[in-house]
């Protein structure tokens, strides 16, 4: 009798154990071919500015709105965000020094509203979706302020992804991997002029990121974050 229970007893952690070895070779097959897929985008030409009023104007945005800063460093010199099992997230050397790289318009333009590098793979943790509604004065002001730090020697480590990031993936990829989602064929957003409007102060939240975190119609609800993060406000 003890036998037989022992049996069935090693069956069983058996059986589980097969079943988690099975879950998670499927996330990591699924999470590995989200991340080696490749995006075909042609990029829209947009003009970059170089005098100083449009400059400040791309601080502002990408300080205050965009947030570039918050994830790239206050000098964009790029940070290595260590997130428990979500895995750790290089926010790359957008600067030309040691451990950035040097890029063209296009390659701007690509990886901001598309959320796509310049040989077509798709970024991690970038926040494109909302970029992608920028409009073209706006997006070229932001890679003018960008193109305009000085040089920071900085080298970052690899992306690497924990099992929780992983399972992100499989499971919702376009919150990790946002080129899943954009629609890269849509034209570039009109051009509006700043001021205490409804329509501007959509498109600021907008490309600001809140609806992206509390809804389209800001009623929250949205979980953003790794497991346990608490759900977004309702600012309604």
């Amino acid at each position: 009798m003890a036998g037989t229970l022992k049996r069935r007893l090693l069956i069983g952690i058996a059986t589980i154990a097969g079943a988690v070895v099975l879950l998670a070779a499927a996330t990591s097959g699924l999470s590995r071919r989200t991340l080696n897929r490749r995006f075909d985008v042609t990029p829209a030409a947009i003009v970059i500015p170089t005098d100083s009023a449009s400059i400040e104007r791309g601080r502002h945005l990408g300080t205050a709105i965009a947030k570039c800063t918050d994830c790239h460093g206050e000098d964009l010199g790029g940070v290595a965000m260590e997130m428990g099992p979500m895995g750790t997230f290089p926010a790359t050397n957008l600067t030309s020094g040691r451990g950035g790289s040097p890029h063209s318009d296009a390659d701007w333009v690509r990886a901001i509203r598309h959320g796509v590098a310049a040989d077509g793979r798709p970024l991690v943790f970038m926040p494109s979706l909302p970029y992608s509604s920028l409009g073209a004065a706006d997006l070229g002001a932001i890679i003018a302020w960008v193109k305009s730090m000085p040089p920071v020697d900085r080298e970052l480590p690899p992306l690497r992804l924990g099992p929780s990031g992983r399972i992100l993936i499989a499971r919702t990829p376009g919150r990790l991997v946002p080129a899943v989602t954009i629609n890269h064929t849509a034209t570039l957003a009109a051009d509006l002029s700043p001021g205490p409007t409804a329509e501007y102060g959509r498109y600021i939240t907008v490309v600001g990121g809140c609806t992206y975190c509390h809804g389209d119609n800001l009623a929250g609800g949205i979980k953003e974050g790794p497991p346990g993060t608490p759900a977004s406000a309702n600012l309604r």
